[in-house]
């Protein structure tokens, strides 16, 4: 595999306590291309690492880079969901540092399903030949906030992306780290069961009026992220009830034609380079996860 490794992207956030790593692969012909990011916060009393990345080497290469400013400090890790590109770094750290993450991320990162699926990665890539899966060692359910004295981070949760997301905000930065509760060019739903829990999700992120939102993916720092992600939802519901006001639908496998809201439409206009192959099969889950919420959900 082909990999363009661990950089830190300068001034990302705003502030220079919050700093910000990105992972990038290249596509190859064992593994789909992707990037993502990842965070270390800096306080008072913590250094708080906000997912880690792909693998063990991901994490010795940002703590390599910020080392110098553990002194002094606690060391915390938090894990934003149990997705393989967000946590399989945690084995990396030794078993006295607490990682922080909600008790159903560690129940996920427990279950067979997360051993399926590093079993099949492994062979495809020398990058997780040393990935242990390493669940949270403490947890909570609804929320929890972490005193760093100059900085608060604020843990909640955020459904809808996946059943045990959960967001951080920072209220003396108005920050917000989505993580893939937001997303640029267009979010990814679960299922049609976390259609009304991304809905509240993106309500909450609104009604808190960051300045700054940061995303796992997508580049962004925009509050606009939101709003053009819930606009989106909302126009895929839309185009879906009046459908329905009028058809039966049983085959859903290609709903987005029956509401003719094809993928070109839905980026028409964006300029920066996306993974169109990559959207436009999330494009075509979110009409159909939606169209069953809506046939469930009727107004």
């Amino acid at each position: 595999m082909t990999s363009e490794g661990v950089f830190e992207v300068p001034a990302m956030s705003g502030d220079k306590r919050v700093r910000v790593f990105r992972r990038t692969l290249v596509p190859t012909a064992t593994f789909e291309g992707i990037e993502v990011d990842a965070y270390v916060v800096v306080t008072d009393r913590y250094m708080i690492v906000c997912d880690t990345l792909f693998c063990p080497e991901d994490m010795a290469a940002v703590m390599d880079i910020v080392r110098h400013e553990l002194t002094g400090r606690q060391l915390l890790v938090i894990n934003s969901h149990a997705d393989w590109d967000h946590v399989w770094g945690n084995n990396y750290f030794s078993a006295l540092t607490p990682i922080i993450g909600h008790d159903n991320t560690r129940a996920r990162l427990l279950s067979e399903e997360a051993r399926e699926t590093l079993r099949d990665y492994q062979p495809r890539s020398p990058l997780f030949q040393n990935v242990v899966l390493t669940p949270p060692t403490m947890t909570f359910s609804r929320t929890l906030t972490l005193y760093g004295g100059d900085l608060t981070l604020e843990l909640f949760t955020t459904p809808g992306h996946k059943f045990d997301h959960i967001a951080i905000l920072v209220p003396e930065l108005r920050l917000l780290l989505a993580f893939d509760a937001a997303e640029f060019p267009l979010p990814l739903l679960e299922s049609a069961q976390s259609v009304q829990t991304m809905f509240n999700t993106l309500d909450q992120f609104l009604a808190l009026q960051p300045q700054r939102v940061l995303c796992s993916h997508g580049k962004t720092t925009s509050i606009s992220t939101v709003q053009a992600n819930m606009s989106y939802l909302r126009e895929i519901e839309r185009r879906c009830r009046t459908f329905l006001a009028n058809h039966h639908p049983t085959d859903l496998s290609r709903a987005y034609m029956l509401i003719n809201y094809p993928f070109d439409e839905v980026v028409a206009g964006i300029q920066e380079p996306i993974d169109r192959e990559f959207y436009a099969a999330a494009h075509e889950d979110n009409v159909r996860y939606i169209m069953q919420y809506c046939m469930l959900s009727p107004q």
